[in-house]
């Protein structure tokens, strides 16, 4: 006997602002009132129309035109119907027409008949989709933060290990450039709260980006006072590291706060990290007993261990002394 077909289902959001159903007017499938919007489908096509919308408009408009963000609280409560969301004055009603007699007959495996919800394999969709959230939320907060393609990838790869990068202008949507924030597989092992940190470090190098201010030298490895201004301006703490400045971060306990459901909804996606990358056989010897060093210009010299350990070696460009790379 052949199966009933699915039967049709509604979502309804009720409680929204006119700024909501405004914006969810222009989307295919909506039905909006003034306070009410019906979808003619699940949560999860809800869902992911309203997000489709949303791509779209940030890919050719940006995130800060007029509907974008009242869209925001729409999505998560869409998203997180179990946990209430981010905003809890919405309510979700999902009306399921009555089910018609099926055969009960089954057929192949219980793996064969996982759907792709109930998948038993692990996927990057929900991690990579939860660290976007998290990004909107940061430049709803600080409209000057960029849009930017979020990657996963090693941290580990190179000599100098790293739970994060930014850079500028590495992609190109159409006639738009784009940069890049990898977040490291291997650094998902950490709490979300120090992951968290880790999307507000990138996001304080956007800004500084966005507002040509040079807030690192040598590489990109020493973070100077300047971007402990712009980590401070988004919520977090600096401390001095001698060997790589002001680059240390931690969260702020009231900027937790701010972003608790965005902590929430990261945290539940965090069920897996990355390997290091393993360098098999030993390490080549290197003869030459010279030390690379380099000041804040940044400039590079070779110098024998001995000669450093004299005194102090000052750049008569940017008057800072010249420290060992490692």
């Amino acid at each position: 006997m052949a199966a009933a077909a699915k039967p049709a289902t509604t979502t309804k959001l009720t409680g929204l602002t006119n700024h909501n159903t405004d914006a969810l007017s222009g989307i295919t499938g909506w039905t909006v009132t003034r306070t009410t919007a019906v979808y003619n489908g699940t949560p999860t096509a809800a869902h992911k129309a309203v997000q489709t919308h949303m791509d779209q408009v940030r890919a050719t408009q940006g995130g800060r035109v007029h509907g974008y963000t009242s869209l925001i609280a729409v999505r998560n409560k869409l998203k997180e119907l179990s946990t209430g969301g981010s905003h809890p004055a919405v309510s979700v009603t999902i009306k399921r027409a009555k089910k018609a007699t099926a055969s009960k007959t089954r057929t192949g495996s219980p793996k064969a008949r996982l759907t792709r919800k109930r998948q038993d394999e692990y996927t990057t969709a929900e991690l990579v989709s939860a660290l976007e959230t998290a990004w909107t939320a940061i430049r709803t907060n600080h409209t000057e933060v960029p849009a930017v393609v979020i990657i996963v990838g090693s941290g580990t790869a190179s000599k100098q290990a790293k739970y994060g990068h930014f850079a500028a202008a590495r992609w190109q949507h159409g006639e738009q450039a784009l940069a890049e924030v990898l977040i490291s597989g291997e650094g998902l092992k950490r709490p979300v709260e120090e992951v968290f940190t880790t999307l507000l470090h990138e996001a304080a190098h956007a800004l500084a980006n966005v507002r040509e201010i040079k807030d690192t030298s040598r590489q990109g490895r020493w973070h100077n006072q300047k971007f402990a201004a712009l980590a401070s301006e988004l919520g977090l703490d600096t401390t001095k590291d001698p060997r790589i400045g002001w680059s240390p971060c931690t969260l702020r306990t009231e900027t937790a706060t701010t972003y608790k459901s965005v902590l929430t909804e990261l945290k539940k996606a965090l069920i897996a990290y990355r390997h290091p990358e393993m360098t098999g056989g030993q390490a080549k010897k290197n003869n030459n007993n010279a030390i690379a060093c380099a000041c804040q210009c940044p400039r590079r010299i070779r110098v024998a261990k001995a000669v450093l350990e004299e005194g102090e070696i000052t750049c008569g460009i940017c008057e800072s002394t010249f420290e060992p790379d490692e």
